[in-house]
């Protein structure tokens, strides 16, 4: 039992340290500020859609290029992998917008995570 407990503690410790995991957190983190931001702006949906596509260049970068090299570490052609990230970032920004549209009205923000 012991072993057991050891093992998941050890296990979520890695975790924490996941550069993949570190890099999605920054890109989400980055886009949940983005999304508070203009939620207290009261910002136009589609004014958001535009911004959300632009914003936090940095962390979407380095996001993007981490998704990439894991992808290529599994063998997938560089376009295959440029292709995945592309997909993988779309759909992060894809549930920000969402979250936009259901709280623009009643002003509820997202919680960055840990």
């Amino acid at each position: 039992m012991i072993t057991i407990i050891a093992t998941a503690l050890l296990s979520m410790a890695a975790m924490k340290g996941d550069p993949m995991d570190n890099a999605r957190k920054a890109f989400n983190n980055c886009m949940i500020e983005v999304h508070n931001v203009a939620v207290a702006e009261k910002a136009a949906p589609s004014a958001f859609v535009k911004r959300s596509d632009e914003a936090c260049p940095t962390e979407r970068a380095a996001y993007k290029a981490i998704l990439v090299k894991s992808e290529r570490s599994f063998g997938s052609s560089q376009a295959d992998a440029e292709k995945f990230a592309a997909e993988e970032i779309q759909m992060l920004v894809d549930s920000v917008v969402t979250s936009f549209n259901e709280n623009v009205e009643n002003g509820a923000k997202l919680t960055p995570e840990k």
